[in-house]
């Protein structure tokens, strides 16, 4: 049968693993750590991610075995007070889950392993293309291993190499498929608090906003919240991170700088920007707050996602801003796109067509494309918003103005259609 090595299981590799180890393709998953749970995961399921994780008959193991909490409501605070109040909606019995990732991995993975034809590695790394000497297209990977095991090698000859191993992807590299990065202002470091009594009894998302202070937070599956707060992207060689020229005095004076950040009261920062009670609350855990964990925020799509007998998928072919969780939500979407057109192949083993590879390429582009543009739009909105003077405060008059009204609340959902159901449908035709 048809051999297709996949390197990474992230949501894109385990997903497209899984879809075609039940095509009955034989399949081997390699991933170079060496287990699923990791202290920062993208954690949000938009509805066109949840519908995604459906339409792989997975509905019934997401209940059961996923720790998740539906989403309530998107609340946004400015100036310390809650200006607007959105209700999550649900559409057809779709709607934002806050969910545990590796335990999505894992419940796919234990689906696949029922096949014979799927093979798990951990522990291993694609560190090598195998490429056939006549035509040159690549005809597998060299992995070596880092587990009990490390400092071993072997090579998964293949018909097939798809290249899911995140935004800085070996693969990509050593393919030699450009990434065309798009003008990222920011980056975020991720922090962790344990979550008042008050958010355990509902699930909203707590944008908060002031000139110096742009975060978010939301209580997560595991009963802390996890809060992203906003920086200026870094400079290429420098160690500061840059804030605005407009920027208040005390923010200009401060800096970010890399060295200083675990040194910062980062609980007195979160709190300046919330209401007397939560800020409260923030201050009686600051002895367990986790992080700052640096997200270096990485945003653009290949013009090639594909050679002869490779194929880049999820992160490795387009990474994604975190606003909204795009980077696991599309790469399950592109999961089933690959599936739909792997139906279509001959199962006897051979190479794929390169045309296949060109065909995912071109359903899947345009989607991201337009969700990329969506999420960089939503940054530069923010950096306008959070300027100190006529922007901050014209921003903060509206919000209390209207932000309690449901026609203001309509267009701002209106606004993230794209981001929550996707712009094309993608459907399972397996």
């Amino acid at each position: 049968m048809k051999h297709i090595a996949i390197a990474g299981a992230g949501p894109a590799g385990v997903a497209t693993a899984l879809l075609l180890a039940q095509q009955g393709l034989k399949v081997t998953l390699l991933e170079q750590e060496t287990e699923f749970d990791r202290v920062f995961r993208g954690d949000g399921l938009m509805p066109s991610g949840l519908a995604a994780v459906y339409e792989m008959g997975l509905k019934e193991a997401f209940a059961k075995e996923v720790p998740s909490r539906q989403l309530d409501a998107w609340d946004f605070y400015v100036g310390g007070e809650r200006r607007m109040r959105v209700i999550e909606p649900e559409e057809n019995g779709l709607a934002t889950q806050i969910m545990d990732q590796g335990a999505l991995l894992k419940a796919m993975v234990e689906k696949a392993e029922k096949f014979s034809n799927f093979e798990f590695c951990l522990g291993w790394q694609g560190v090598e293309l195998l490429r056939d000497r006549r035509t040159n297209s690549v005809i597998g990977l060299r992995a070596k291993s880092k587990g009990v095991y490390g400092g071993q090698s072997r090579d998964v000859l293949a018909d097939a190499v798809i290249a899911a191993d995140g935004r800085y992807s070996r693969l990509r590299k050593l393919a030699g498929l450009d990434l065309k990065e798009s003008n990222a202002q920011f980056d975020v470091l991720w922090f962790k608090l344990p979550s008042p009594a008050a958010l355990m009894k509902e699930t909203p998302f707590v944008a908060c906003l002031q000139p110096d202070r742009q975060f978010a937070f939301y209580p997560s599956w595991d009963g802390r919240l996890q809060i992203g707060w906003i920086v200026k992207k870094k400079s290429k060689g420098r160690s500061k991170l840059k804030q605005s020229k407009n920027s208040s005095p005390a923010t200009q004076k401060r800096g970010w700088k890399e060295r200083d950040w675990k040194e910062r009261d980062w609980v007195e920062e979160f709190a300046q920007a919330l209401p007397p009670k939560l800020a409260s609350h923030f201050r009686s855990h600051r002895a367990e707050l986790e992080g700052p964990i640096f997200l270096d925020v990485k945003v653009g799509v290949c013009d090639r996602w594909s050679l002869p007998g490779l194929l880049l998928i999820g992160d490795a072919a387009h990474p994604m801003a975190p606003n909204r969780a795009q980077g696991i939500n599309m790469a399950l979407r592109d999961a089933i796109v690959v599936a739909n057109y792997m139906k279509n192949v001959d199962n006897r083993n051979g190479p794929v067509p390169y045309e296949v590879f060109q065909q995912i390429q071109a359903e899947r582009q345009p989607e991201v494309d337009a969700v990329q543009k969506m999420q960089l739009a939503e940054w530069k909105k923010v950096e306008f918003i959070s300027k100190p003077g006529l922007p901050y405060q014209g921003f903060k008059a509206i919000a209390s103005t209207f932000g309690r009204f449901r026609f203001a609340q309509n267009i701002w959902l209106h606004e993230q259609k794209g981001l929550r159901e996707g712009i094309l449908p993608v459907k399972l035709n397996v």
